[in-house]
């Protein structure tokens, strides 16, 4: 059974709408039905019983997965925001034989053995995948839909077509719109916009408009342009929409701003997170008919809903008639047609009741949301995230005592920390974000308070077996824990959009081998000193390529040139530290000196200076924004690990410990200096050299596998 045969329309009914910049396509049935059987053809060559895809919101995903469901294959689609280590860990463990993407994949392991277009628009690039194994599914499995990875590992949902097509049809029967126009907002990997975005509005018999994620102004995880969602909202004129609560806190915000919400909206569903019942009036007020949901992926994403026909603006709604329900000690179990069981663990039996984690109570046969059992916090773009993740790493540094992170309902994560006063701020920024380099963004910490006294049991913070009390907590830090949120810099400014838009290049650069094997304590001392050879090929043009960039300067960006004077005077002799670590770890520092670096090394440094000279020279910040940001990230906790294996002292590591340290103030600067930068052509070409470099500078990284410079014969041979 495919969900495609489940839908009431007429071959020339109109399925799908795709709205795009450089036009608008309509797809009838019998556009998509057609597609679908041409991509069956390529697909049924090959022998995967599972068949993972990232793709964005266009129809092509839609395509591939009724072809999937057609073939009675495994989908296995990843969000998009997941982090290269993520993909890499979906691929690997859900034992998916092939992986299809809508551009090139760069990761190990995988060969293209085919390119198919969609609609003749939408490219499709198979891969085969020649390092996972088939894994056990459980019978009837037809999807499995990954959780944002709440402890760093993302955690397969099994789930059969007949409990999908169960909860859509409950949700398009207790909405009661025949035909709905629905507009999907939120990525398709994202179970309730596939279900109930997708599935219901077509089982409805309606149409489903799709605009790729950063045409509604999406960069990864963030929305950064919101005004492109607002157009996006005029343009298509939806009877229904899902959101998620950040995104009505920005349709809100675009009402109160004069804004007015086309009439054609009838119904928007707000879920993966406590909404309050305060933003919901608000919304009703601006003609916005907002109706809370509640679910979670193992009920196949919505447990209950609230509905035009029957609301209670308190709550999250009535039970789905399909579920079954009943609350113990205030947790919320429930029983069904629910998920088949998590990948890799045993099955979840359809008698059996399930333990949601959520606290609930019941209010005239309703559900409200009271939180959750254990400590998990949910942002207000629906991320799960267990707070104990972030803490464990933030804690992993002996001079930092105490660390509790917060963020419930916030749009980012933020957290309170006690430190040694032996530990200065600037050492303690460098540890927090040396840790932010092995989150994913969505649980990064971005603000921090630093706290003058540890928490105490006396102040009534603490359980007798020292585990922070997080309720009152957060009553007792309401003010400190408000001003870090109040003091968020909008994302409007120019370095959070740096950051937020090379983040897919950042991840490839740290899914680099070398720099895990660096971190798991497996880096040899010819390895260390490889990697130094190729850092002074390149640090020795820093003060060169700056000057050029200083020669370059239009008379608009005359007012940099102090920025970079200050770069040059700070870089000068900054080769000759590694040299000198060179030859501190026992190897040739001459040799180094009159060598010749590797290719990847040469065409990064050949990159920066053409960039400068035939492009735009403020382009040269983007390599500026990569060294310096990997620096902090890395270098101090690099430098720990290999000086714990190899053994080595302290001054054979200058370069990584100076540029930990250093280089905190210099993000500082620099930050300020990107935030000064308000002329678009600037700020794309620092965007676009942004990316490259983290692509260059990744191979650097790579090639020193293939590469290496030095083996430990050359040790024994300058020794």
């Amino acid at each position: 059974m495919s969900w495609l045969t489940q839908l009431p329309h007429k071959d020339s009914d109109t399925l799908m709408v795709c709205h795009e910049s450089n036009g608008v396509r309509s797809i009838t049935k019998q556009d998509f039905t057609e597609q679908v059987t041409r991509l069956l053809a390529t697909l049924v060559e090959f022998n995967a019983e599972g068949v993972a895809f990232q793709l964005d919101n266009t129809p092509a995903w839609c395509v591939l997965e009724a072809a999937l469901s057609e073939l009675k294959r495994v989908a296995i689609p990843l969000p998009t925001f997941f982090t290269a280590q993520q993909i890499a860990f979906g691929l690997q463990n859900s034992g998916a034989g092939l992986f299809v993407c809508d551009r090139a994949y760069e990761g190990e392991h995988a060969r293209l053995v085919a390119l198919v277009d969609v609609c003749k628009h939408y490219p499709l690039y198979v891969y085969q995948l020649t390092n996972t194994q088939p894994v056990p599914y459980f019978a009837n499995t037809q999807k499995i839909t990954f959780t944002s990875g709440s402890t760093g590992t993302p955690k397969g949902v099994c789930l059969s077509l007949e409990s999908q097509l169960q909860v859509a049809t409950s949700l398009y029967q207790s909405i009661g719109l025949e035909k709905p126009n629905h507009l999907c907002l939120l990525p398709l990997p994202v179970l309730l916009e596939n279900l109930a975005g997708v599935y219901a509005p077509l089982l409805a018999g309606g149409t489903v408009n799709l605009v790729p994620l950063a045409e509604l102004g999406f960069s990864g995880a963030q929305l950064l342009e919101p005004h492109k969602l607002i157009a996006a909202i005029e343009r298509t004129e939806p009877n229904t929409l899902i959101l998620v609560p950040e995104l009505l806190t920005c349709l809100v915000a675009f009402a109160k701003q004069g804004w007015q919400a086309p009439k054609s909206l009838k119904f928007i569903a707000v879920g993966g997170a406590v909404v309050s019942q305060a933003l919901i009036k608000q919304a009703r007020e601006f003609g916005l008919p907002v109706y809370q949901g509640y679910g979670l992926s193992e009920s196949s994403s919505v447990v209950s809903l609230n509905t035009r026909d029957d609301d209670d603006i308190d709550t999250a709604g009535r039970v789905l008639k399909h579920i079954q329900y009943k609350i113990e000690n205030g947790q919320l179990y429930i029983k069904g047609s629910l998920f088949l069981g998590y990948l890799g663990q045993a099955a979840q039996s359809a008698d059996d009741w399930y333990a949601t984690g959520d606290l609930v109570t019941e209010q005239a046969g309703r559900l409200v949301i009271q939180g959750r059992l254990k400590n998990q916090l949910i942002t207000s773009f629906g991320r799960n995230i267990s707070a104990e993740w972030p803490e464990s790493l933030l804690l992993s540094h002996s001079q930092v005592q105490q660390a509790v992170v917060i963020g419930e309902g916030q749009a980012f994560l933020a957290a309170l920390i006690y430190a040694n006063q032996a530990m200065s701020d600037d050492e303690l920024a460098a540890h927090i974000t040396a840790q932010n380099a092995q989150l994913p963004e969505y649980a990064q910490i971005k603000k921090w308070h630093r706290m003058a006294e540890p928490m105490s049991h006396t102040q009534g913070l603490l359980t007798s077996n020292n585990r922070p009390k997080r309720d009152v907590i957060n009553q007792f830090f309401a003010t400190e824990i408000s001003a870090l949120y109040q003091e968020a810099t909008s994302m409007n400014q120019f370095f959070n959009t740096l950051q937020a838009e090379t983040q897919k290049e950042r991840d490839y650069l740290l899914a680099a081998p070398i720099i895990s094997r660096v971190f798991k304590g497996e880096v040899s001392l010819s390895e260390y000193a490889s990697f130094l050879t190729q850092a002074y090929h390149h640090v020795k043009h820093t003060v060169p390529l700056l000057m050029a960039v200083g020669a370059k300067l239009s008379d608009k960006q005359e007012w940099l040139r102090e920025a970079v004077a200050e770069y040059i005077e700070e870089e000068l002799g900054h080769q000759e530290w590694v040299l000198n670590d060179i030859a501190a770890c026992g190897f040739d520092k001459e040799l180094v000196r009159h060598s010749r670096p590797q290719f990847s090394t040469e065409l990064m440094v050949s990159y920066a200076y053409d960039t400068i000279n035939r492009g735009n020279p403020l382009a040269f910040f983007g390599m500026v924004h990569v060294l310096e940001g990997t620096s902090i990230a890395l270098a101090d906790n690099a430098a720990g690990q290999i000086r714990e294996v190899v053994g080595l002292p302290k001054k054979a590591f200058t370069y990584l410990t100076s540029h930990g340290a250093l280089d905190i103030e210099h993000v500082k600067f620099f930050e300020n200096l990107m935030n000064k930068i308000d002329n678009e052509d600037d700020q794309q070409a620092i965007i676009h050299a942004a990316k490259c470099f983290y692509k260059l500078y990744g191979n650097i990284f790579r090639d020193l596998d293939s590469e290496p410079f030095f083996s430990e014969a050359d040790l024994e041979q300058s020794a």
